[in-house]
């Protein structure tokens, strides 16, 4: 069993580099469990599509000689895509104050997390389940945000600041 590549954000399935496979003539590997079968020739091969388990294999010889099952070929669940942020109260510019603010719910509850700005592409990290991104200059925007995992969700709603009202 050499290097083992779990699934990311964007693919659910592992792979596994095999080596130490028979030199000569063609070989059959043998997944325990589900027995599915490869065929192939010369001293290691990449198994990929592996869905979230432990394996093992064999190899079986040109001659028909069956190999002792390999070690553990351990594939982890596919990490989890945050869900869109959620767009809460909008503070819209006052008099007194030109840029606006917004409370954001719905993010990761465990871990760090990183906020993504569109347009624009501020990012800004935390922790918790909420946060207020404040000093918003009027102008529509959306958000991302990155969990712990490095999977991005989906993008929020609008977010409209609208210009500061006029003084007179």
């Amino acid at each position: 069993v050499g290097t083992i590549t779990q699934p990311t954000c964007a693919l659910a399935t592992g792979s596994v580099v095999l080596s130490g496979l028979p030199a000569s003539g063609t070989w059959t590997l043998t997944r325990t469990p589900g027995g599915t079968t490869t065929t192939g020739t010369g001293t290691s091969t990449t198994i990929s599509g592996l869905a979230a388990g432990t394996y093992t294999y064999t190899v079986t010889n040109a001659s028909g000689c069956v190999s002792p099952s390999s070690g553990n070929v351990v594939i982890d669940a596919q990490p989890a895509t945050p869900t869109a942020p959620v767009v809460g109260t909008i503070t819209q510019p006052t008099c007194a104050l030109a840029t606006g603010s917004v409370v954001l719910s719905g993010l990761p509850a465990s871990g760090t997390w990183t906020l993504t700005r569109t347009p624009g592409g501020t990012t800004t990290t935390g922790t918790g389940t909420s946060t207020t991104m404040s000093g918003l200059a009027p102008g529509t925007y959306t958000y991302t945000v990155t969990n712990a995992s490095g999977c991005v969700s989906p993008a929020s709603g609008n977010v409209v600041i609208d210009a500061q009202p006029a003084t007179p």
